[in-house]
């Protein structure tokens, strides 16, 4: 299946969002790192993907098209 680079750049961000969210409101330091390590992750792979798009709008002169493998 694939899907939109956009789309799934989007959905990264929200997910980057919501576990800033819980960052904030859990009290165990533990918890805070592991979701910060999660964070980081999501975040890394957002900004590999978003590139991508940028390069694509670039060339073809409108908003990406390009497919994601899932």
């Amino acid at each position: 299946m694939t899907l939109d680079t956009s789309f799934v750049a989007a959905v990264l961000e929200g997910i980057e969002g919501t576990l800033a969210e819980l960052i904030e409101r859990v009290k165990t330091s533990e918890l805070q790192a592991s979701l910060d390590v999660l964070q980081s992750r999501v975040t890394a792979l957002r900004v590999s993907i978003e590139p991508r798009a940028s390069e694509l709008i670039a060339t073809e002169g409108h908003e990406s098209q390009q497919p994601v493998e899932v």
